[in-house]
């Protein structure tokens, strides 16, 4: 993605049309006065004392001029510095010098803030959606998205899984900014702040520096996913003041596991929550505050829709459609616990006919995905890998003695039952339901090699 970030106005710069211009007018009038008086002095054609007195008159005219043109400049640019100061202070970067001098910084129309939440897509990190800031000021023409992006997951998959992917805060031209969600048919809703003015500059100033920081921040999808952090930054713009918000609604009690679910589509991407089920540990199980719990833009609209500031409600009328979205995309064929299912009926099948073939496929997936599992609990520095529940079916130990395997089959199978038991008996759900049925085709299989005849050949 082309990244845009918001130019600085400077007047010592060439975005300045008197900075530019003026200095190089003087400097221009100073070399050429200077070689026409060299060449006069050296000129024995003409007399002495006329040249030398009409020189001296005209680097006395050009110097009046300069001076006079340097005053003027300096008085109109004293002006525009005047105009740009609060800007800089405020956030406001980008003002133009077309501005009016006199600004009333405190009208409610001076800046406007809305959210932006744009529909699913079909990666990984977009089918919840995503959620923006974007922040307007007609009084200096101005119109920029902020918005948290990360490095590109696509290019950059195994930086990804060893959590080393950056990201920070990006400002986008507004019409730039959803071009691109136009190109790709995700929609564009846009929802006004009722934010009071001094509220809405100082989170334009917070936007910039938020930006100036660059992206150097570790990816960290828990913490600084897009809803989490307009959150924050919000709440750091209100500061010291804080959300007040009704009771709780009983949505909140749910994990941030089932939070995240419940803002994905089951039916049009199973794939894209089984792997993000696979790929979030018990992090994501644990009871945090409900404040940590909005980590999706629809939960975080919900939010905005409750809480108020001052007695306004931060959001209190209906969003404004600024792209459609384009139809969904069709429904998959082959979904995770269609092929979970498939597992449990050729472990059946290799318990009543022993495949060999079958044995060794069920071993080899189980123990690619063991290896997957090992490494983002024990490698990795994703955040959410500490620990996961799918490292006790899911790992290469099972290969490792698959010599014995007569031995510990039989109480290899009863764990996993016992593990299926358990998740899904737990009182917040801690895994897809397909992992469910995956292990327990699994535990079907371990308890077909324990009723094998024993013996020591290494093949199955």
């Amino acid at each position: 993605m082309t990244v845009f970030q918001t130019p600085r106005m400077n007047c010592e710069g060439s975005r300045c049309p008197k900075g530019a211009s003026a200095c190089g007018a003087f400097a221009r009038v100073g070399t050429r006065g200077g070689a026409r008086l060299e060449g006069s002095v050296a000129d024995g054609n003409r007399p002495w004392f006329g040249g030398a007195v009409r020189q001296l008159w005209k680097q006395a005219v050009v110097w009046v001029f300069a001076m006079f043109a340097a005053t003027l400049w300096a008085d109109e640019s004293s002006a525009l510095q005047e105009g740009l100061s609060d800007s800089r202070t405020s956030g406001l970067s980008d003002a133009q010098p077309a501005a009016p001098a006199e600004v009333d910084r405190d009208a409610p129309d001076f800046v406007t803030a809305s959210l932006l939440v744009m529909g699913p897509g079909d990666e990984l990190y977009s089918c919840a959606g995503h959620a923006a800031l974007r922040m307007e000021c007609p009084t200096y023409g101005l119109d920029y998205c902020f918005s948290y992006e990360s490095e590109s997951v696509k290019d950059k998959v195994l930086t990804f899984f060893r959590g080393k992917l950056k990201m920070g805060m990006f400002a986008v031209p507004t019409e730039e900014y959803l071009k691109m969600y136009r190109e790709s048919g995700r929609g564009v809703m846009q929802y006004t702040l009722n934010l009071p003015p001094k509220v809405e500059t100082r989170l334009w100033q917070l936007l910039d520096e938020k930006v100036a920081e660059g992206a150097e921040l570790p990816y960290d999808h828990l913490k600084r996913g897009c809803a989490q952090s307009l959150l924050n930054v919000l709440q750091a713009a209100i500061s010291p003041s804080v959300f007040m918000m009704p009771p709780w609604p009983k949505f909140y009690e749910k994990t941030q596991r089932e939070v995240v679910d419940a803002s994905i589509s089951p039916s049009l991407y199973p794939w894209q929550r089984f792997f993000l089920t696979g790929i979030c540990g018990v992090e994501v199980d644990r009871d945090v505050p409900p404040m940590e719990k909005i980590m999706t833009p629809a939960v975080l609209l919900d939010f905005l829709r409750t809480a108020s500031l001052s007695g306004m409600l931060i959001i209190n009328s209906a969003g404004v459609e600024l792209l459609p979205q384009a139809p969904p995309p069709p429904k998959p064929c082959v979904t995770p616990m269609g092929v979970s299912c498939l597992f449990v009926a050729l472990a059946t099948a290799n318990w009543l006919f022993r495949f060999h073939s079958v044995e060794w496929l069920l071993l080899v997936i189980q123990t690619l995905a063991g290896l997957f599992f090992s490494y983002l609990v024990f490698v990795s520095d994703l955040p959410a890998t500490s620990w996961h529940w799918l490292v006790m079916p899911f790992n290469p130990l099972p290969a490792l003695f698959w010599r014995w395997r007569w031995k510990w089959a039989l109480g290899f199978a009863l764990l996993l039952l016992v593990w299926v038991a358990a998740m899904a008996l737990a009182p917040h759900r801690m895994t897809d339901p397909a992992y469910l049925v995956l292990v327990t085709a699994y535990a079907v299989f371990y308890l077909s090699l324990s009723k094998q005849p024993r013996t020591h050949e290494y093949q199955p």
